[in-house]
């Protein structure tokens, strides 16, 4: 056919006395081990339908993006990205080569649901049926959902490609497999556990290439590989992408203009800074004169836009589309028109999209922690997760500290305890951690950090553990610094004069509960001292566990599947105490907010 026949003739440096285009697959296979070959097999050989063409039948070449993709993939890659960025494509592409030009490789996509499962095995078809006949290798099975090769001539044999989305119910399906290459798309949207599935596909393709590349959404399995690649950890290696570095997300003739006050606009194109600065003629509507005014207001930027021209500009220079700008020319360097043209297409599509600009930051992002907050609905928003003071291994003469334990049956393979430290007096988080003690033995590290922060008051969750803990705490310091509860019955009793406070106290239990309708109030206070300032955070290790821990549909809140909350809780239930019992029970033994705790 003619596509498989218009092809351009190509050179490589390596051979450049030789046109390569009919080259057979011997010659390609001695040479796949480099990259620039690969490429040049890519872009010359497979054909894929254009969506932003009327979906013509074209070749593949190879964008910004894909190109840094396969210049530095490892093998074990994880890429978050933005929309229509073309990640898919590449790696169909990529897989599907692989196939055609080496023997025994045993691809596996794994797209998210049924209609793109049609799409990419139409792609497949397509790719295969447009190869040139000295590059077509014979089949030995060709149906929808697999494509098998079977060539001795041309010396590809029991190479496959397969395309199957995961079926709930099935999602161990795949692990007696041996997968060379797989591709796992868009995990977050798969039906079924994703977590389970992928840990199933991924044990089938230990020492093969894997890739997953999916859109933000929520902190979940992708969001967890993508942690471990960007910490350098599990083999895998992280990719972003954001918005800009598709080139075509411009309005070409954007540019930036300064008002007679200075402040920069954004001109779209036709306009003019004259058009959009009008002084309102007189006998004209309020209405009209607002609108008029409302016009050049909004084509302002705001300071969040200029953060965002910044990062565009540093792009563009990055990757040699604009020059470095002098700054002794007096300019801000992200003031350039072809930073405007992104800008401004920026606007228009967070006007067109339903959900705004929160929408627009999950599908467009502009950096990997946005994307994924406002999708999976954290108790405590990541841009207030920062370390901002240091701890401290002892208590400072003079302050007054609490500490918040949640407790645990400290199994190696389960949850662990967590402990931590609060400075009254500072409103600071002084000390963080986590240990694995049964829970009688918890109490010994309790009584060691009671004494090192000046005689703390020690609050444990009450719960099954916590019992355990607390009674052995009873043993190892005194009473009065261990947190009592004074339930809303005893308090009745007291405000009705039927039980001194002394006398309820006495009956009051010792620890915190936790249950069901007070559990979501502890997380509201700290999410509020946090936010406020009024907490301070020492630790970015409970930074990133906190990031893990979000509200779910039945307004309860914990660590999503495979994450802990146990730091989150033991520093809510110190928060708790220290905030909304103390200005609740005035005069029990406990915290008092602006005078520490009694002695």
């Amino acid at each position: 056919m003619k596509a498989a026949n218009d092809r351009v003739r190509v050179k490589v440096s390596s051979d450049s006395s030789n046109d390569i285009s009919f080259a057979p697959l011997a010659w390609w296979r001695e040479r796949w081990h480099d990259k620039e070959i690969q490429r040049q097999f890519i872009e010359n050989f497979i054909f894929i339908r254009d969506a932003f063409d009327e979906n013509k039948l074209t070749l593949l070449k190879l964008n910004e993006i894909q190109q840094h993709l396969l210049e530095n993939l490892t093998g074990k890659d994880v890429v978050i990205k933005s929309r229509r960025q073309g990640l898919s494509t590449f790696f169909k592409a990529m897989y599907f080569a692989n196939a055609v030009v080496k023997s025994g490789r045993n691809v596996r996509i794994v797209p998210h649901d049924p209609d793109t499962e049609e799409q990419f095995r139409a792609d497949f078809r397509s790719m295969y049926e447009n190869l040139p006949p000295h590059l077509k290798p014979a089949t030995k099975y060709y149906s929808e959902s697999l494509i098998e090769f079977k060539d001795t001539v041309k010396g590809t044999i029991n190479s496959r490609v397969s395309t199957a989305s995961v079926q709930p119910g099935h999602e161990g399906k795949g692990r007696g497999q041996t997968i060379t290459d797989l591709h796992l798309t868009e995990p977050p949207f798969w039906r079924g556990d994703s977590k389970k599935a992928a840990t199933s596909l991924l044990e089938a393709a230990q020492g093969g290439n894997v890739a997953v590349e999916s859109t933000a959404f929520g902190i979940d399995w992708t969001h967890a590989v993508y942690q471990q690649g960007k910490k350098g950890e599990g083999g895998w290696t992280s990719f972003f992408f954001e918005w800009w570095w598709k080139r075509s997300y411009r309005i070409e003739g954007a540019k930036f203009a300064q008002g007679r006050k200075k402040e920069w606009v954004l001109l779209l194109p036709g306009e003019t800074l004259k058009g959009i600065w009008e002084v309102p003629a007189a006998g004209i509507s309020e209405a009209e004169r607002i609108a008029k005014r409302n016009k050049f207001d909004n084509a302002k930027l705001t300071t969040d836009e200029i953060a965002v021209c910044e990062l565009i500009a540093a792009h563009l220079v990055r990757m040699g589309h604009v020059p470095k700008r002098n700054p002794l020319l007096g300019m801000p360097s992200w003031a350039r028109d072809e930073v405007a043209e992104f800008l401004a297409w920026r606007r228009a599509k967070i006007e067109e999209l339903p959900g705004g600009e929160n929408q627009f930051k999950v599908e467009y992002p502009e950096n990997d922690v946005d994307c994924f907050e406002q999708t999976g609905r954290p108790v405590i928003q990541g841009k207030y997760l920062k370390v901002s003071c240091l701890p401290h291994e002892e208590g400072v003469a003079g302050h007054e500290y609490i500490i918040g334990c949640d407790t645990s049956l400290g199994h190696e393979t389960g949850d662990p305890s967590a402990i931590e430290v609060i400075d009254i007096t500072t409103g600071r988080q002084v000390h963080s951690e986590t240990l694995r003690r049964s829970p009688d033995l918890l109490a010994y590290r309790l009584e060691e950090l009671h004494h090192l922060y000046n005689g703390a008051l020690v609050v444990v969750e009450r719960n099954n553990t916590g019992i355990a803990t607390i009674r052995e705490l009873q043993r190892l310091i005194l009473e009065d610094f261990i947190f009592r509860y004074l339930d809303r019955s005893l308090q009745r009793k007291v405000e009705d004069g039927e039980l001194t406070l002394d006398e309820a106290m006495a009956r009051a239990e010792f620890g915190l509960p936790t249950t069901a309708l007070n559990k979501a109030d502890y997380a509201i206070a700290l999410e509020q001292a946090i936010r406020t300032g009024e907490i301070g955070l020492s630790s970015e290790d409970w930074c990133q566990e906190a990031r893990t821990v979000v509200w779910f549909d039945n307004a309860k809140w914990g660590a999503l599947g495979g994450y802990h909350d146990d730091k989150v809780i033991a520093l809510a239930l110190a928060n708790y105490v220290r905030v909304k019992l103390a200005a609740q029970t005035v005069g029990f033994i406990g915290i008092m907010p602006e005078t520490g705790y009694a002695r």
